[in-house]
């Protein structure tokens, strides 16, 4: 059984077998309604810190959670100098923090530190990054516009509460609390990361002249995106992108430069994951990101203890676990 989406130039196609299931009730914890960015692509969840509501990007593809300098000026937060440094894909380094004693993200309420991010020109106030996900699942339903927080006491692989017709279960390296996942670009096995932090899905350029043989200086095949040959920005359509039973066809990629670290301090906690710049074949380091461009077609379920993401094709309308009044969690999974 196959079923396809299509969008604009690309289409996504599911293979393996639905999953009847009979199991206790999934026990939801936190439920975030996001809201898209422009036309990013990107999606923002709402915070509130000292009472005052922000949009920050959801992000997990961060290692930590991270706020402007424009949102620390304005609620006058006292900033505090960190003894270590964290920095972005694009060198955005920092070494100051914050402390925010009234934080409300859905459910919960308490206190949280924040590094404030180098980079003066985000069109949201700060980054809900991966860190916060290590001790839940997580489940990213984007049809519905919402992230979704379950307790991991569930019995396993019944988790998938939502009416669908084909499931893939993919199993997940979680490194850093980041989402990898084995994947094959037009036959060629690379390791990717979920990263809803990136528009677009990409790729390293270091790794796709490596692994795929990619020069800069073949010709594009007509109808591609102009690129940046000054700043080694090349996008290129490839056949397919898959990973355990989702198959994207056509995708756009784009070829680039990424280093993933903050130089070559051991004491580095990095925003993106843990590898120096002089490190770039660090065992942490992905191939690619799969960006939003990929995910928001997709509803997924990362059960963190299995480390296995439950992958079906995103549904429409509110999630089926908010369409009765009062409702808090889905009588059963896998129907």
């Amino acid at each position: 059984m196959r079923t396809f989406l299509a969008s604009v130039a690309l289409t996504i196609g599911f293979s393996g077998v639905a999953h009847a299931a009979d199991c206790a009730p999934l026990r939801i914890i936190n439920s975030l309604k996001t809201e898209p960015l422009a036309r990013s692509g990107l999606v923002t969840v709402p915070i509130t810190l000292n009472g005052v509501e922000k949009r920050f990007l959801f992000d997990t593809g961060g290692g930590v959670d991270q706020i402007t300098q424009a949102t620390v000026e304005e609620l006058k937060l006292p900033v505090k100098h960190a003894a270590f440094r964290t920095s972005g894909l694009y060198k955005n380094d920092s070494t100051d923090y914050v402390s925010i004693y009234d934080v409300v993200l859905g459910a919960q309420h308490g206190s949280t530190q924040f590094m404030v991010t180098a980079n003066p020109n985000l069109p949201f106030a700060g980054v809900i990054a991966i860190d916060r996900l290590s001790r839940q699942d997580v489940d990213l339903d984007f049809g519905a516009q919402r992230v979704n927080y379950f307790s991991t006491d569930h019995c396993e692989s019944k988790v998938v509460y939502w009416p669908h017709q084909v499931l893939s279960v993919i199993p997940v390296t979680l490194e850093q609390g980041h989402i990898d996942v084995q994947v094959e670009l037009d036959g060629h096995p690379l390791r990717a990361t979920l990263d809803t932090g990136s528009t677009r899905t990409n790729l390293r350029l270091d790794r796709a002249t490596e692994k795929l043989g990619f020069s800069p200086d073949a010709s594009p095949p007509p109808g591609t995106p102009k690129g940046n040959h000054e700043r080694q920005i090349y996008p290129r359509r490839f056949s397919t992108l898959s990973f355990d039973g989702v198959t994207v066809a056509n995708p756009l990629i784009i070829i680039q430069p990424l280093e993933f670290g903050g130089g070559k301090d051991d004491t580095n906690i990095l925003a993106s994951r843990a590898q120096r710049k002089d490190d770039l074949s660090n065992r942490l380091s992905p191939d690619m990101l799969i960006g939003m461009d990929i995910l928001r077609h997709l509803h997924m379920y990362l059960a963190v203890n299995e480390e296995k993401l439950y992958v079906t094709e995103a549904g429409s309308g509110e999630s089926v676990l908010f369409k009765t009044a009062g409702a808090t969690a889905p009588s059963s999974a896998g129907q």
